[in-house]
């Protein structure tokens, strides 16, 4: 620790940089984390069995199933009910996208609204096929209205906020949900839905009834609901993305910690010298090097896991990111991952560093000045 103090300013610009890489690392991973975690309580809160989608769709907001193969859908063996659902997304002056839900409330078991009205902390909800919208809590904030106001879309069509509901899932209390023949005309899907929440008959038969939809509908993709998450690629490609970037800020920690320890043990010639000549063994100069590392890894991660916290908290204020869609707060599991791999790169780095020491010829290092 003393030899990490006695070059304080070196220690601390790397300590800054390790945690800079850190903190984009626990940043990106807190933003995919609770992405996918509100997706599935999402799904789960629906209480639906099955999730029918266009086949070969990427996403559900980009599929397109035809509103005439609900009926077809309703008639098939083993299913109860089923709730259409549009998922869409709308620009405003004060958020760059709104997410939009138009939900159905002829089927309440499993429709939207039927778990809705639990949230709701304002107002009442939506009458089909009126201009009237419920806003989730951090929308309704974002776009400063209220129950009575009016939301302006596209900067004419006047809804009515009659609602405002809290869910727990910022994806959903960062956007909006009508009607769903009225989200039709908005997001120009007229004689179109996104999916379709079915509901079995007989609950834990969920292959089978995947199995009925496919065979008598092969226009359509059939998805068990607790697997949604894994078949949507924007979601894969998503977290490809953030584990690329996190490889290579980590990296450059890497790159930042064995660049100082060559520094360090290059003016510390004479003191490894020193050390050797007393009968320090090479396995304990190596020690030595790569448990200083260590120190400044793990300390980088410490920081670098509290400098995510405000650094989430900025990004949710960018008026590029849609309410909700960014954590307030880290998870505590990223807390020890951010240490340990930290630590682990650290102790990675000091390899060649600590080979490098252990090969200094004791009497030319004991003549260094």
């Amino acid at each position: 620790m003393r030899n990490i103090l006695r070059a304080g300013t070196r220690s601390a610009l790397t300590l800054v940089g390790v945690a800079g890489g850190v903190a984009l690392f626990v940043s990106l991973a807190a933003i995919s984390d609770g992405f996918r975690r509100q997706l599935d309580e999402s799904i789960a809160r629906c209480k639906v069995d099955v999730i029918v989608q266009e086949r070969g769709a990427a996403t559900p907001v980009a599929s397109r199933v035809p509103e005439r193969l609900l009926d077809d859908l309703r008639r098939l063996p083993g299913v109860r009910s089923i709730s259409p659902l549009t998922v869409g997304s709308i620009r405003l002056p004060r958020l760059p996208y709104l997410f939009i839900f138009g939900v159905g409330s002829s089927e309440p078991f499993v429709s939207i609204t039927g778990w809705l009205g639990t949230g709701m902390i304002e107002g009442t909800m939506f009458r089909a096929g009126r201009k009237e919208v419920v806003l989730g809590r951090l929308a309704a904030r974002r776009l400063k209205l209220a129950v009575g106001d009016t939301l302006l879309v596209g900067g004419k069509e006047p809804y009515r906020v009659t609602g405002v509901y809290w869910l727990g899932q910022g994806i959903l209390d960062g956007g909006a949900v009508i009607d769903i023949s009225t989200s039709q005309v908005l997001l120009k899907r007229k004689g179109f839905v996104n999916i379709a929440l079915v509901e079995g008959r007989e609950k834990g038969d969920t292959a089978r009834l995947v199995g009925v939809i496919e065979e008598h509908i092969p226009d359509v993709e059939a998805i068990p609901a607790g697997s949604m998450r894994s078949r949507i690629r924007a979601v894969t490609m998503v977290d490809s993305f953030i584990v690329a970037v996190s490889v290579v800020s980590l990296l450059l920690s890497g790159v930042l910690i064995l660049n100082t320890l060559l520094m360090a043990i290059s003016e510390r010639t004479r003191e490894i010298g020193i050390l050797a000549a007393v009968g320090w063994s090479r396995g304990m100069i190596m020690r030595l090097i790569i448990c200083e590392a260590i120190v400044l890894g793990v300390a980088g991660g410490v920081l670098g896991y509290g400098l995510a916290i405000p650094t989430l908290k900025l990004m949710a204020l960018l008026p590029a990111m849609g309410a909700g869609l960014i954590p307030s707060f880290p998870p505590p599991s990223l807390f020890l991952s951010a240490v340990a791999l930290s630590g682990l790169i650290a102790a990675l780095s000091a390899l060649y560093p600590a080979l490098f020491a252990t090969r200094l010829q004791i009497a030319a290092a004991l003549r260094f000045e």
